[in-house]
């Protein structure tokens, strides 16, 4: 357990920020469509970390910001499925707008994707490579540390919608993402 900041809690940090566009995204769209009331019951500005975390509880604050911005992304989601259209190319748009870099490789892409989603606590070492080869990069997610935030819906939403954004930030790339099911994907050559 960290006693002081450091690189690793700005990482998660970043990419809790990263959940919260979404579901602003989502929430202020689901709004302007009469779908929901108030985008703001799902919504969080997040400040500098130094300014908000607590110091003396470094890895229980972050957990718990994670827990919070999961717990409202699946609330909203609940609240809209719906829309699962709809939402499917929001999500693939927020990719389009969050997309990688057309001169990575496998490796490359991969380590992106670790940098943009939410996969629980560093420690938990949720996603695991499973298979390297030439054309294509294969990982097992070891568990599915997103479920329990969906206690009203069927977490599968989840996975639907963050395969549309691997899709839309891949665009541009001479890469796919496949997703055999929710633990297993693979990134290949177009």
């Amino acid at each position: 357990m960290s006693t002081f900041l450091g690189p690793i809690h700005f990482w998660l940090y970043n990419k809790i920020g990263k959940q919260e566009e979404l579901t602003k995204l989502m929430a202020t769209t689901a709004e302007a469509k009469n779908w929901i009331e108030n985008a703001s019951a799902y919504t969080k500005e997040l400040p500098a970390l130094e300014s908000v975390i607590d110091e003396s509880n470094i890895h229980g604050w972050l957990q718990a910001a994670i827990a919070d911005a999961e717990s409202r992304y699946a609330s909203l989601i609940s609240n809209i499925a719906d829309n699962i259209d709809d939402l499917k190319e929001m999500a693939y748009e927020f990719g389009k707008a969050n997309a990688i870099s057309s001169d990575l490789e496998l490796a490359g892409i991969f380590k992106a994707f670790e940098d943009f989603f939410v996969n629980g606590m560093p420690c938990d070492h949720v996603n695991m490579v499973t298979s390297e080869e030439e054309d294509s990069l294969s990982w097992k997610m070891n568990q599915d540390i997103h479920e329990q935030y969906w206690n009203d819906i069927d977490g599968a939403y989840y996975y639907l919608l963050r395969k549309s954004i691997m899709d839309g930030m891949l665009e541009n790339t001479g890469f796919m993402v496949e997703m055999e099911d929710i633990y297993h994907y693979t990134i290949k050559r177009k």
